[in-house]
């Protein structure tokens, strides 16, 4: 049986509706400072396109917030966003990419009479202003989850299929699991110390308990890894091999595009 402790879903959850929040947040606030402030001189009246001054600033809203959301929470995991310097260029390119599209949306409302450099120039300087506080806001409340997260400890409390023995581990620790018939050798670290237990378990019955834990893969018929302790991937005479600490895991041809 696997247990984690329940706050790691909470926080699990919270950090999934991050994204979702900046995008909020920030169409809110484009809405706001456009139909209130009247920003990029934003007219009052009726568009060449014949759109009101309040569907224009939905629009705007609109056009933000779908943006933000969409890179934050589709693009931005795939290049590991996850230094200083990165998540620098990262946010300045989310307003770069911002003040193209904004420029593009004004344009067609008004069919497109408004290309030229003043009007660009207008929307290059004034996006970044009003997406100061929300960004501001999204990187305090990004910095906060991460700290608490750091703090939770979240354990897998393995037992095996008869209930007679059990091995509880955190999660970081546990490295990989090696079937041998009905029993299953963990392989885990315990004061930077690599230990062993061998507990009456199937293979299949352990991979399905930690099916709800992304880091958790297959790597082999006979092996589970924790992919977050993997250091590298070796070939070696045309096989391919995991290297966690000084384990060499093997690769199975059928899991190969997981690892490879």
């Amino acid at each position: 049986m696997l247990l984690l402790d329940k706050s790691f879903y909470k926080k699990d959850k919270l950090l999934g509706l991050l994204p979702i929040s900046f995008g909020l947040i920030s169409g809110i606030a484009v809405f706001y400072f456009l139909y209130f402030f009247e920003a990029y001189g934003i007219q009052k009246g009726v568009s060449y396109s014949g759109h009101s001054h309040l569907f224009r600033s939905i629009s705007f809203g609109v056009l933000t917030f779908t943006y933000l959301f969409f890179l934050e929470s589709y693009v931005k995991p795939r290049f590991q966003v996850i230094t200083l310097s990165k998540q620098f260029y990262w946010y300045l390119s989310l307003i770069v990419i911002g003040n193209q599209l904004i420029f593009l949306l004004f344009n067609f409302f008004w069919n497109w009479q408004e290309w030229n450099i003043d009007a660009y120039l207008l929307i290059q300087k004034e996006f970044p202003l009003m997406m100061f506080f929300p960004l501001s806001f999204y990187l305090i409340i990004q910095v906060f989850s991460k700290e608490k997260e750091i703090k939770l400890s979240t354990y897998l409390f393995l037992k095996s299929d008869n209930d007679k023995d059990q091995l509880k581990v955190k999660m970081e620790d546990f490295l990989c699991a090696m079937s041998s018939g009905n029993y299953i050798t963990i392989t885990y670290k315990s004061n930077g110390i690599v230990k062993e237990h061998l507990i009456r378990k199937t293979l299949k019955n352990l991979e399905e308990e930690l099916k709800n834990y992304p880091t958790i893969k297959r790597s082999h018929r006979s092996y589970l890894v924790n992919t977050s302790n993997i250091q590298l991937v070796k070939q070696i005479k045309g096989k391919f091999y995991l290297e966690i600490l000084e384990l060499m895991i093997p690769i199975s041809k059928q899991y190969q595009r997981t690892f490879i």
